[in-house]
């Protein structure tokens, strides 16, 4: 039903609004209104008068747009036309297609058919080449072969060289047979024409063995034999054939010194008969004649590498079969010599003048001189008391023994003489006896110059008498050390002392005391007895003299010696050992025993000199070693410089200058160990490396306590540093006891200066307030630390606090221990 505020119209209109607008009711009675039959009607009627109202504004609106309808038809129609139109052009398209593929394929027909005739093609001409080349590197050998039957060996050299070249293009990833036949006959070419080349070599240049002559007549081409690699056989026979027939008939001396003389001509050199005496001058003018004769008449080619081979060996003969036998054995021609040496340089630059090497070797063999003749020297020496001992013992001769002695009369050699009191009264006070053995020259000696020369050699010294009586005989392996007297003193017996020695003890006896109280009962006694002796000890004494002469040697040495040092790293360590052991061994040789015979070889006065050289080889010694300690400090204390005294040590870039500076310093030193550990004894080692040890550690020590602030970073950082180098112990260990074990303590407290200090400085940059006052009143610190030194580590170390400055009351008011 309807109520009464909702109508049948409202409904209609309700569900014509629904139908055109699609909107829904906005009152809620229409909304919650029933919708009964009786309000259809009116629903219907409204909805027909909707509806014809619509169909009367499409029917005019129809009217309105019916002439662009009538165009969309044509339009429509047009595009019909057009759809089939291009199915007509697609069909076409497609029949065009299918006929390109048909060509396409007709097209890789034609093109693979244009491949297989280019091969041909190719073939054939490649075929048509390899023929032609065949049919040219024959024309080329036949060529060759007529060249070499007119003589043209250059041309025929050329044409050998492009028939291997195209031999070998022709061969290349091929495998013809053809090739082998051309091979063959290209090798009996070669053979051909190194024949034709060989014989006119030795028409250009001959050398006859047995007429001593090199002969070079027209000009040598060496261009054709180096095409065919016949140049260096040439040259090494050349070598032979000059060595022979020139060079070793030229520096050949016979017995009688006479030699041959090298004589040039026109283009050629000869050597004549050997009628003229020995020149060495004269021999080195000659070889330089050869030089240049060789430099000018042969080609570079072939006189550069010929000079290379035979340089050397030239300057080795010469030096073995001449210069060396020219080095005078005696001393003062030596002298002589210089003009020899002189002509000998002057070969070594017309060497360099022309080329050939073997210059510095002669060079080297001047500056060696000195020492050849040492060694001839030598050699003399140890020949000369060969054939002394050889001639057996000689003539028997008479010599003196005088010997002065103070006496009491409690001697018995004074109790049948106890009357002449006053004889002989000019004694001195406070001298002691001394005899020697010298050979009767002449009877007016007086007592005062014997005196005086055996003071002068130290016979009067007192020491201990030394021992003598080797007894072993001469000849074996030792011959030459028995000769120059090495390890004498070795293998004496204790109780083999000469017969006057031992009987100088009973006269000696009785002076001993007091001089003064005896004064009045001593008197001076000479005694002299006379004996016989062979003539073997005058013939060595005098061949000793000879030597003793030459001592200037040691002057030589030592203005030499820092030269030839240097080529070791351990130079002067070694001259230092050296010039100390040598100068020993002198001292030893020329030590004359406490009591023994005086002789011409104690007594002469040229050994004043010699004692002089010995003392100061010793001093030049020593000067080696500290000029060696002083360049070593230098080094050391260089490399601790890059430090820059350790400021700003944790901050980059000077940490890594710190860190290289410490690590330099410890790698230096472990290699400087390294290097003297071979030259010095052990216990010199530790000396001088801890020396070197303690100059870098006093340094150290000095630049931290120059610090005034070091951070806590800063004190770890010193503290690796110090142990670094506190590392370096491992170098002081001690020798292997005499049990075989090493000790483990080392030793670097005692070689190095300053050691417990550094090692205290590291514990007290790596300590606390409290472990320092321990260290300094319990630990030791207060041994090797001023108070001053303590507190002003202690104000570096730590910032101003009450804990600070208590700490060093404490230290201040308590003594160091």
């Amino acid at each position: 039903m309807l109520t009464s505020t909702v109508t049948a119209y409202q409904l209609g209109e309700a569900v014509l609004d629904a139908v055109q607008h699609s909107s829904y009711p906005e009152s809620e009675d229409i909304i919650s209104a029933d919708f009964p039959p009786s309000a259809f009607p009116q629903a219907l009627d409204l909805l027909n008068s909707a509806r014809e109202e619509v169909k009367t504004r499409v029917r005019k609106s129809s009217k309105q747009s019916a002439p662009d309808i009538d165009g969309w038809i044509l339009q429509a129609k047009q595009l019909r036309s057009d759809i089939e139109t291009a199915h007509r052009s697609a069909e076409e398209i497609i029949i065009k297609a299918r006929r390109n593929e048909e060509l396409l394929q007709a097209l890789h027909d034609a093109r693979s058919m244009l491949r297989l005739l280019e091969e041909e093609v190719a073939f054939n001409q490649n075929l048509t080449t390899i023929l032609e080349q065949i049919q040219q590197i024959r024309r080329d050998i036949g060529e060759a072969h007529d060249l070499v039957n007119e003589a043209d060996l250059s041309t025929a050299a050329k044409f050998l060289l492009k028939v291997n070249v195209d031999l070998e293009s022709l061969q290349r990833g091929r495998n013809i047979k053809a090739v082998a036949i051309l091979q063959l006959e290209s090798r009996e070419l070669r053979q051909t024409v190194a024949q034709a080349l060989t014989r006119r070599w030795h028409n250009a240049v001959q050398i006859d063995a047995q007429l001593f002559t090199f002969s070079i007549p027209f000009g040598v081409s060496s261009t054709a034999m180096q095409q065919i690699g016949l140049l260096e056989g040439v040259i090494s026979n050349l070598v032979n054939q000059i060595e022979c027939a020139i060079i070793t008939p030229r520096l050949q001396q016979r017995a009688d010194m006479c030699e041959r003389r090298l004589l040039e001509e026109k283009n050629a050199i000869r050597l004549s008969q050997p009628s003229s005496p020995s020149d060495l001058g004269r021999l080195l003018h000659d070889l330089g004649v050869l030089l240049r004769f060789i430099q000018t008449r042969l080609p570079s080619s072939i006189s550069d590498p010929l000079s290379k081979i035979c340089g050397p060996s030239l300057v080795e003969s010469l030096i073995s079969m001449r210069l060396f036998a020219a080095v005078p054995q005696e001393l003062a021609a030596l002298q002589h010599f210089n003009t020899t040496r002189e002509e000998v340089n002057k070969f070594s630059v017309t060497m360099d003048e022309h080329g050939w090497p073997g210059a510095s070797q002669l060079r080297a063999w001047t500056n060696s001189i000195p020492q050849i003749w040492l060694e001839k020297r030598q050699r003399q020496s140890l020949g000369q008391v060969r054939q002394l001992l050889q001639r057996g013992l000689g003539d028997i001769r008479s010599v003196e023994r005088v010997e002065t002695q103070r006496l009491s009369q409690q001697d018995g050699l004074f109790y049948g003489n106890q009357g002449n009191d006053d004889w002989n009264a000019e004694w001195s006070e406070g001298e002691e006896s001394s005899f020697g053995v010298k050979q009767v020259e002449s009877q007016n000696t007086s007592a005062d110059t014997e005196e005086e020369d055996v003071r002068a050699w130290g016979l009067d010294d007192g020491k201990e008498e030394n021992k003598t009586g080797d007894n072993s005989p001469v000849g074996g392996k030792d011959d030459e050390a028995d000769a120059w007297g090495w390890g004498d003193d070795d293998d004496n017996a204790e109780g083999s002392q000469s017969p006057q020695r031992m009987s100088n003890k009973p006269l000696r006896q009785g002076i001993n005391g007091n001089a003064k109280a005896r004064r009045g009962s001593e008197r001076e006694v000479t005694l002299r007895e006379s004996y016989n002796i062979t003539s073997l000890p005058l013939g060595i004494l005098d061949l000793i003299n000879n030597i003793i002469a030459d001592t200037y040697v040691l002057g030589t040495q030592r203005a030499s010696a820092s030269n030839f040092y240097s080529i070791n790293n351990s130079g002067n360590m070694f001259l230092y050992n050296d010039c100390l052991w040598l100068a020993d061994q002198l001292r030893q040789v020329m030590q004359p025993p406490a009591q023994g015979p005086e002789n011409r070889f104690t007594s002469s006065k040229r050994l004043i000199r010699f004692h002089d050289d010995m003392a100061a080889l010793e001093a030049f010694g020593k000067r080696s070693y500290g000029k060696e300690m002083e360049s070593q400090r230098t080094i050391l204390k260089d490399l601790l410089d890059g430090a820059q005294g350790f400021a700003n040590c944790t901050e980059s870039p000077f940490s890594r200058e710190c860190d290289l500076a410490v690590a330099s310093i410890t790698d230096r030193l472990r290699d400087i160990h390294k290097q003297w550990k071979g030259a010095l004894s052990h216990s010199a080692l530790l000396q001088s490396v801890g020396s070197l040890l303690g100059t870098i550690i006093d340094k150290i020590i000095v630049d931290i306590e120059d610090m005034s602030d070091i951070s806590e970073p800063e004190s770890q950082r010193l503290t690796a540093y110090c142990k670094q180098i506190i590392a370096l112990e491992d170098l002081f260990l001690p020798q292997e006891s005499a049990t075989g074990e090493a000790e483990t303590v080392p030793l670097t407290a005692v070689y190095a200066h300053g050691w417990f200090k550094f090692q205290y400085l590291s514990e007290v940059l790596d300590s606390s307030l409290v472990d320092i006052k321990y260290l300094w009143m319990e630990g030791g610190l207060g041994l090797e630390y001023e108070l001053e030194e303590v507190v002003d580590l202690i104000e570096a170390l730590f910032a101003d606090s009450e804990h600070r400055r208590r700490a060093i009351g404490e230290i201040r008011r308590s003594p160091g221990k």
